[in-house]
């Protein structure tokens, strides 16, 4: 019992002073904002859970892969997870529901035909079958799992759906040594791998833009590492809900 009572005093002196360090940094209303954020964040966690057993939202999927000759679908702990320390880092693959992605993407308002778009952490390719459809000028998919990336590849070639763009590479590496492309870029973070490496991967955005001033924007699914976003000192959230962000680097 005395174990137990420590702990409680313990967590609540947790608490006093994140409330304490939040009222000096944000202010009352500030505060009062980041609470009902980290609320909202929660009920979208739960959401999120109940719809990961959902049979509507498993059938969707078999329907998509069915339909267009592909395996895309469940969710998938990468398979070098075991062998490999790397993929410590790295999160379960889940496919993006293509509503949702064209509703992302329908938000950025923008001619797709000057924009290369990248997917961080592609795993099985579901995004970039999906980005075929639209006049994307190059697309990519990073992929540290070269058995996912192998998946992906037998997707892109059996794929009956539309295909407005041609031009698709896959790069099996870590995300964090690839080399960002100095072109209009739309970056596409569907909660891939853990603050470590997401910090590494902002850290090259940011000076690939500081090289050459362009127009990128950063989509963001989940906010396991939003943070990271908000404080990258050159994003400015222009779109936020309880599925997806989005940002556009400042000053452009």
């Amino acid at each position: 019992m005395r174990m137990h009572l420590f702990g409680v005093t313990a967590l609540s002196k947790s608490w006093r002073g994140k409330l304490v360090s939040s009222l000096r940094r944000r202010g009352f209303a500030g505060t009062i904002r980041a609470a009902a954020a980290l609320v909202k964040r929660s009920v979208t966690n739960r959401w999120r859970l109940c719809c990961l057993s959902n049979p509507w939202y498993s059938y969707l999927e078999k329907r998509f892969d069915r339909r267009f000759a592909v395996d895309t679908g469940g969710f998938l702990d990468l398979p070098e997870r075991q062998s490999d320390p790397r993929f410590k880092h790295a999160f379960t693959y889940e496919p993006t529901p293509r509503s949702v992605f064209f509703r992302m993407l329908r938000r950025l308002d923008v001619d797709y035909s000057s924009f290369v778009f990248i997917d961080f952490g592609c795993g099985k390719g579901k995004v970039l079958l999906l980005a075929l459809q639209l006049p994307f000028k190059r697309i990519v998919g990073i992929e540290l799992s070269f058995k996912l990336i192998g998946v992906a590849e037998n997707n892109l070639r059996s794929y009956l759906g539309t295909r407005t763009c041609n031009a698709v590479q896959l790069v099996c590496m870590d995300a964090s040594e690839y080399e960002i492309p100095e072109e209009r870029a739309i970056y596409y973070f569907y909660n891939p791998f853990t603050a470590e490496i997401m910090r590494k991967v902002l850290e090259n955005i940011r000076q690939s833009l500081a090289a050459t001033p362009r127009e990128i924007f950063v989509v963001y699914r989940r906010d396991v590492p939003k943070s990271l976003l908000d404080e990258s000192g050159f994003l400015t959230p222009v779109k936020e809900t309880s599925l997806y962000s989005i940002y556009k680097a400042s000053g452009v």
